[in-house]
């Protein structure tokens, strides 16, 4: 078997549809140029199932993806995230013994993830298309009972020998299902793991709480004006258990980028957006804005929005997030009202008004008078006027 079908019959189609996928030993830069030469065999009835696959990925995000064809950066990023799992895998010693040759790997890794900065909805999409279902990975660990403790064999069998010895002493042993994401990693994988991230900004957004340190979510504002993504996004928000720390999180990150002067970090610009360039004016701040305060709105319509508040939190970011139904008289002139719909501006249902009504005002209660102050200077002239020049 050539190089790409390996690639993609046993890697990327299983990744896409949340089967089991093998990992071999690491892609090098040589083998990378060779399935660049083989991408057209992609149009063949051979790899159908990628394709489909890949469409319904991004009907998971929105009902029509427009999906460009596979291309030179998306094959880098197949390459890359199966690089990143054999650079974590646990026989990785059986491969290449040398520890020089394995950081060669990881930086032949970061090189295939320095991606441009998505310039269009499409490009964003199909890269989490990969980066989605790699997010969501899960491993099967074999936990044994021995006489010196436990042993775990990560995502393994349980050597033969071991197990018998196991069996005759009578020892236990069981199986445990875990998140990849959340299980700790050596540096030069987690490293690689935020690489990775900042290639993906709509992975960013629709899962903040993975979102690499120092992440800009002004990046991926302009998606947000596009209504059916955004509407996505604000529902993925407001589904989740820990939406109020997913909007503390989005809000930090937005505080932050509003208090730079607009460049870059170091890690952005080495990693995954050369040369990128973030706007911060009104319209992509008020992107982000208005989509944690319809994220407010959807907890309401469900009635779930009481259950998860409380006067705990003492993180700023936190609180301003809880803050910002509150300042919304202020901010609806341009980001417009929740309770209005239609050209006519006629008045949505009034029981749901009047929830919406009690909830901001439970809201001021909860709520301190200097964190909405500072949330109105802070936030508002980003939005109503603009940055200052």
């Amino acid at each position: 078997m050539s190089l790409l079908p390996q690639l993609v019959h046993e890697f990327v189609t299983p990744l896409l549809a949340g089967s089991t996928v093998q990992v071999r030993r690491p892609y090098r830069v040589r083998e990378f140029r060779a399935m660049i030469d083989e991408l057209g065999q992609l149009h063949s009835g051979d790899y159908t199932d990628l394709l489909l696959l890949r469409l319904r990925r991004g009907q998971d995000v929105v009902a029509n993806p427009a999906l460009p064809e596979p291309d030179p950066d998306e094959l880098a990023l197949w390459i890359g995230l199966h690089n990143i799992l054999a650079l974590d895998h646990p026989d990785r010693s059986r491969v290449w013994t040398r520890a020089i040759t394995w950081d060669r790997v990881t930086s032949v890794t970061r090189s295939l993830l320095t991606l441009s900065q998505a310039s269009t909805f499409e490009t964003a999409l199909v890269r989490h298309v990969s980066l989605g279902p790699f997010l969501s990975i899960g491993r099967t660990d074999r936990v044994l009972a021995t006489p010196d403790g436990e042993e775990r064999f990560r995502g393994q069998e349980v050597p033969r020998r071991k197990l018998r010895r196991a069996q005759l002493l009578q020892l236990g042993g069981r199986e445990e299902r875990v998140d990849w994401m959340d299980v700790p990693h050596a540096p030069e994988v987690a490293e690689l793991v935020h690489d990775v991230l900042w290639t993906s900004p709509l992975s960013c957004v629709l899962s903040p709480l993975r979102a690499p340190p120092g992440y800009n979510p002004l990046i991926a504002a302009p998606f947000l004006t596009q209504r059916a993504f955004v509407r996505r996004v604000c529902y993925g928000w407001a589904r989740s258990p820990h939406w109020i720390e997913i909007g503390g999180v989005v809000m930090g990150q937005l505080l932050q980028a509003l208090s730079t002067d607009g460049s870059q970090s170091p890690a952005t610009d080495a990693i995954a957006l050369p040369g990128a360039q973030v706007n911060r004016s009104p319209r992509e701040v008020g992107a982000i804005v208005g989509a944690l305060i319809h994220t407010h709105f959807l907890k309401v319509l469900e009635l779930g929005a009481r259950l998860g508040l409380s006067t705990n939190s003492r993180d700023t970011a936190t609180q301003m997030f809880l803050a910002l139904p509150r300042v919304l008289p202020q901010l609806s002139p341009v980001l417009g009202e929740p309770l209005l719909v239609g050209a006519d501006l006629s008045k949505f249902d009034a029981q749901v008004a009047r929830r919406w009504t009690e909830y901001t005002e439970h809201l001021g209660e909860l709520i301190p008078r200097a964190v909405v102050e500072n949330l109105v200077a802070t936030l508002l002239p980003a939005i109503v006027k603009g940055p200052p020049a």
